[in-house]
């Protein structure tokens, strides 16, 4: 900030006491501070992934490994209110085989995305959840330096995979950087 100070205190010596203090809180508003001008070092990023995305992101893979010395972490989320709307309308074994196929799903889509990432030397680390996919990712994010949301991420149509609402409601919603995908 001192960088600043001095700036203000050059451009405006020739003003006095309260109109040079009320000058600088204006400025304030508007000017960085140094501490905000340095660039946030990201060295973990969340990649939440479920159904909805329904393939590998060669793009997003190519901006990951911008980041150097960083460790993407990606997280595939089975809904666990649908898993519970079959085991109540169906049976217990219908639910069981909704979560089993999501899962086998998961795990294609995560192994695809570790493959890409690690052939650009971006280190990995996987998780499998069963949960909401918006409060999970609310709640794991705070984790980590940055958010990459695929644009489809918990969409009810991803065959259009047009930017769903709930992935961008979720990026307004982070408190740290995020990319939408």
């Amino acid at each position: 900030m001192r960088y600043y100070e001095g700036l203000i205190k050059r451009k405006f010596k020739d003003l006095v006491g309260s109109k040079y203090e009320a000058i600088q809180k204006e400025y304030s508003e508007y000017i960085l501070t140094e501490e905000e001008m340095r660039p946030h070092e990201i060295k973990k990023i969340l990649l939440p992934l479920d159904f909805s995305v329904t393939e590998v992101s060669e793009s997003i893979c190519e901006l990951l490994s911008a980041y150097e010395n960083a460790t993407v972490t990606l997280i595939f989320i089975t809904d666990e209110q649908i898993s519970d709307i079959i085991r109540a309308s169906l049976d217990e074994e219908a639910g069981e085989e909704f979560t089993r196929k999501k899962e086998e799903y998961g795990t294609r889509l995560l192994d695809d995305y570790e493959h890409c990432l690690t052939s650009r030397n971006i280190p990995c680390m996987r998780r499998m959840l069963l949960g909401n996919k918006q409060q999970d990712i609310l709640k794991i994010a705070p984790d980590f330096d940055m958010v990459a949301i695929p644009k489809c991420y918990a969409s009810n149509h991803p065959d259009s995979c047009a930017v769903s609402g709930d992935a961008i409601l979720l990026a307004q919603s982070l408190a740290q950087p995020t990319i939408v995908f």
